[in-house]
């Protein structure tokens, strides 16, 4: 349980360094040095989840042509396969815009998008 919690702990370091979020994962940090595990998980779920991220940035996007695709992709519409790729590699252009605006956070959706990408690609 432990070493679940220090691999949230250590990615919420790693995304979570914007202003809004540095008192809380500092809090979290503090929590779990002193073996505060239940008070540091009740911290680290005060930071926005990859889902709430990821509907942010959906959302963020409207009125853009990459949001109708990702829409169609959300509700299993997309057709084909890649229809659903150029969707997901916009997404990640997009999420690097979002970083470079200083969204860094933004960037843990990355992975997950990239592995997703990687799977579509490769079966194409």
């Amino acid at each position: 349980m432990n070493l679940k919690l220090l691999n949230k702990l250590t990615e919420a370091e790693k995304y979570f360094i914007k202003k809004e979020y540095v008192d809380t994962v500092e809090l979290a940090r503090e929590l779990f040095e002193r073996g505060q595990f239940d008070l540091c998980e009740k911290e680290l779920r005060k930071l926005p989840t990859n889902g709430e991220l990821l509907e942010n940035l959906v959302e963020r996007l409207r009125g853009k042509s990459v949001y109708k695709t990702l829409k169609q992709i959300q509700e299993g519409k997309a057709g084909n396969d890649l229809l659903t790729l150029k969707g997901l590699l916009s997404l990640g252009t997009h999420i690097v815009i979002e970083c470079e605006h200083g969204n860094t956070e933004y960037r843990i959706l990355l992975p997950n998008l990239l592995e997703k990408i990687g799977e579509i690609a490769y079966g194409i």
